[in-house]
C-alpha cells in the first residue's frame, strides 16, 4: 500500500526567489471514490470502493507515481467495517478526505498547500484526479439515488482553478458516460459522433482546465471488479451455509473473499434473490481490493467501447 513517492520527480519552475532557487512543484494523485446508493446488493455495494482503493494502491487506473495520493471518498452508506481498508491505507502514506458536499471536493482541489523547503518554496499541484462514481451525461453523480446530491457538473468542475493542475495533469472518469454529450436519453447510436463527444462533460472540463480527460462514451462495466463470475456460486453458498454459526461477523470467504456485516443491504427482497442465496444483509469484499478496473460497457449500442481521450480544443 506504500504511495510511491519515492519514483515520482518534482518538477522545477516558476519565478526566481531571493536564494536564487526556483519554485518547487510537487505532484499529488486524487482518487474520488463516489457513494454506492444505486445497487441494493451484496455483488455491487464494494465497486466503488474497491476500485478506488486498488488505484490508491498503484494498481491500475492510470494515475502515475506521485509524492502526495489524496483519496476523497463521500461517506454516505458505508459501514465502519467497509470503511476498514481506507482506513489502512494511511499506513501507506495516503491522506484521507471525507467528501459530504461538493464544495469539499472543489476547495480541496483549490487549495495547494505551499511550504518552505530550504529557501525554495514547495508547492503540490493536482497530476492525476480519478473518479470512480455513478454518472450520466453530463454528470459525474457522486451519490446517484442517495443524500445529500453531490453533482459535479460543467459548473463545479469551472469552479475548480486550472491553476491546480499541472501542465500535463490528467483526469480520469470511471463514470458512465461522462464523454456522451448527448442530452437525447438515446440506447443506440449510428456511430461515436452521433453522441455529441465534443459536448460532453468531458471536453468541456478539458478545455477548462487544458488537460487531457479521459472518459467514456458508453455506460462503465463494474461486473467483474470483485470477482470472476465463474466464483459466484461458491462466494454464496460459501457465505450461506458460514452464516449459520457466524451471523453477523466478517465472514472469511477462501481464497480471498470476505463477507462484510451490513444490516439492512438487500433485505427488501423476500423469499427469493438475495435472501434465497444468504447474501442479504452482507457486502462482498476482496481482501486485495479490485481484482481490475471498470471497462466499457456495452450500453449504448453503436459506440467505441474503450476510453476516449480529450483534448482540450479538440
Amino acid at each position: 500500500m506504500k504511495v510511491k513517492a519515492a519514483q515520482a520527480t518534482a518538477v522545477a519552475g516558476g519565478k526566481d526567489t531571493t536564494s536564487g532557487c526556483k519554485d518547487v512543484i510537487l505532484r499529488e494523485n486524487i482518487i474520488v471514490i463516489a457513494a454506492e446508493m444505486h445497487y441494493d446488493s451484496f455483488w455491487w455495494k464494494m465497486m466503488f470502493m474497491a476500485t478506488g482503493i486498488a488505484a490508491a494502491q498503484g494498481a491500475g487506473g492510470g494515475a502515475r507515481s506521485a509524492h502526495k495520493t489524496t483519496v476523497a471518498y463521500v461517506d454516505v452508506g458505508y459501514t465502519n467495517h467497509e470503511k476498514l481498508a481506507l482506513e489502512a491505507l494511511k499506513s501507506g502514506g495516503v491522506n484521507l478526505l471525507k467528501v459530504k458536499a461538493k464544495d469539499d471536493l472543489i476547495k480541496y482541489v483549490n487549495t495547494r498547500p505551499e511550504k518552505l523547503q530550504g529557501k525554495c518554496q514547495v508547492k503540490y499541484l493536482v497530476q492525476d484526479m480519478l473518479f470512480f462514481s455513478h454518472g450520466y451525461p453530463g454528470v459525474i453523480d457522486l451519490n446517484y439515488q442517495g443524500s445529500p446530491s453531490i453533482l459535479l457538473d460543467a459548473g463545479a468542475f469551472k469552479s475548480m482553478s486550472k491553476a491546480s493542475f499541472v501542465p500535463d495533469g490528467r483526469i480520469f472518469s470511471y463514470a458512465c458516460r461522462t464523454g456522451n454529450g448527448s442530452w437525447v436519453w438515446k440506447e443506440s447510436f449510428e456511430n461515436d459522433e452521433a453522441c455529441s463527444p465534443e459536448k460532453s462533460l468531458a471536453q468541456q472540463v478539458a478545455d477548462h482546465f487544458q488537460i487531457e480527460v479521459h472518459a467514456y462514451l458508453t455506460r462503465s462495466d463494474y461486473a467483474l471488479v470483485l470477482r470472476e463470475k465463474s466464483e459466484s456460486e461458491n462466494i454464496a453458498k460459501t457465505l450461506k451455509e458460514a452464516r449459520k454459526t457466524q451471523e453477523g461477523s466478517v465472514i472469511p470467504i477462501p481464497p480471498e473473499h470476505e463477507g462484510l456485516p451490513h444490516p439492512g443491504l438487500a433485505d427488501g427482497w423476500t423469499s427469493f434473490g438475495p435472501k434465497k442465496e444468504g447474501t442479504n444483509a452482507y457486502a462482498l469484499w476482496r481482501k486485495h481490493a479490485a481484482r481490475s478496473m471498470p471497462v466499457a460497457g456495452t450500453t449504448p449500442t453503436g459506440l467505441t467501447r474503450a476510453m476516449r481521450v480529450f483534448k482540450p480544443g479538440k
